[in-house]
């Protein structure tokens, strides 16, 4: 009996003994991954400490970059001309880490008047203010945009399509009286497309507004609008009456526009253009266009004794009543634009060329 007790008592101490080694163990475990916690959190509380103090050394480093060091920056003049490349950065000041401004679009025209002698950047006027660019952001030529791809010839076929700026076709608005008809006439029989269309007896024709390519920088971004007509249909003739917006956006005007006639022809190769002479006379511009024309194989339509000519045109303080009884005041967008008579001109000398 005793020995059993002794037995059992020395088990009960190596269970107890076993015990509190795993607790001391467990105990120990605890310890150590309180320590490696709070290891960590102070790590991690001084990376963020030296970032913070990284970042206000930054801001402090561009504050006096921003408020001193521009001074300190000496120009050459310059007075030239450049195109942007894509997404050009036009910065506060003359480096790289200075506030930005803004960007400017692919080809678009960049008064350049100085440059810095210390970091090459371009002092450029815009928007009658100034700004600076990186040398890297900007191009003595013109950047070639290239063509849309065309998708293949279309098998339907209509007789015309014209294509042209508010001459051809305007939407209807609060200053004139017309609602997608020649801006000018006083109905759409009285425009020269729906009088050529009725002269040469033509079954299917279209017509269209193409006025934004005349103003655009980045004018082969605008072809595509072309594409609901040319992609679907082989016309006989083309007919393109653009060039009067141009003046004051020449830049590659020439360029442009036999771009946009290689264009037509990829989807219209058997298709006679027509290039309709400018209705206002801008000399510059109707040379490029007659150039293009010969160039490109294309008939040209001369407007020229009609141009500038005051009886063709609507004039600034005239009245129209409009069959509504509305009484118009030409104001002045619509002076200058054809009116009746002019639009009657324009038609008879189409036709002729026809």
């Amino acid at each position: 009996m005793k020995k059993k007790i002794v037995i059992t008592l020395w088990f009960s101490l190596v269970i107890l003994i076993i015990a509190f080694m795993g607790l001391v163990y467990t105990q120990n475990q605890q310890e150590r991954a309180r320590l490696a916690e709070e290891a960590r959190i102070e790590a991690e509380k001084e990376a963020q400490e030296r970032e913070k103090e990284k970042e206000e050394e930054e801001a402090e480093a561009l504050k006096l970059a921003e408020e001193g060091k521009a001074e300190e920056y000496t120009f050459k003049d310059l007075e030239v001309t450049y195109f942007a490349k894509d997404k050009a950065i036009v910065r506060e000041n003359p480096y790289d880490v200075a506030e930005i401004l803004g960007t400017l679009s692919l080809d678009q025209r960049v008064s350049i008047v100085g440059q810095c002698n210390e970091t090459d950047y371009y002092k450029i006027k815009i928007n009658g203010d100034y700004g600076y660019v990186s040398p890297d952001d900007v191009s003595e030529e013109y950047i070639d945009i290239p063509l849309p791809s065309a998708s293949g010839v279309p098998s339907a076929t209509k007789d015309i399509l014209f294509i042209g700026n508010s001459i051809t076709l305007y939407p209807a608005t609060a200053d004139w009286w017309g609602s997608g008809w020649g801006c000018g006439a006083t109905a759409p029989e009285k425009d020269y497309v729906h009088q050529t269309v009725a002269a040469k007896g033509y079954n299917s024709y279209d017509y269209m507004s193409l006025r934004s390519w005349e103003f655009s920088a980045t004018r082969n971004y605008e072809l595509d609008d072309l594409d609901k007509y040319i992609s679907k249909y082989q016309y006989g003739t083309i007919v393109i009456e653009l060039g009067e917006n141009v003046k004051g956006h020449e830049e590659h005007f020439k360029e442009d526009f036999a771009d946009m006639i290689r264009y037509i022809k990829q989807y219209n190769p058997n298709a006679r253009i027509v290039i309709l002479d400018n209705f206002w006379k801008y000399d510059s511009i109707i040379k490029t266009k007659k150039a293009v024309a010969s160039e490109m194989g294309c008939t040209y339509v001369s407007l020229s004794d009609i141009q500038g000519v005051s009886s063709y045109q609507l004039k600034q303080g005239d009245q129209y009543t409009a069959a509504d009884g509305t009484v118009y005041t030409i104001g002045s967008f619509l002076a200058g634009h054809p009116n009746d008579a002019g639009f009657e001109a324009i038609a008879q000398r189409l036709i002729a060329a026809l």
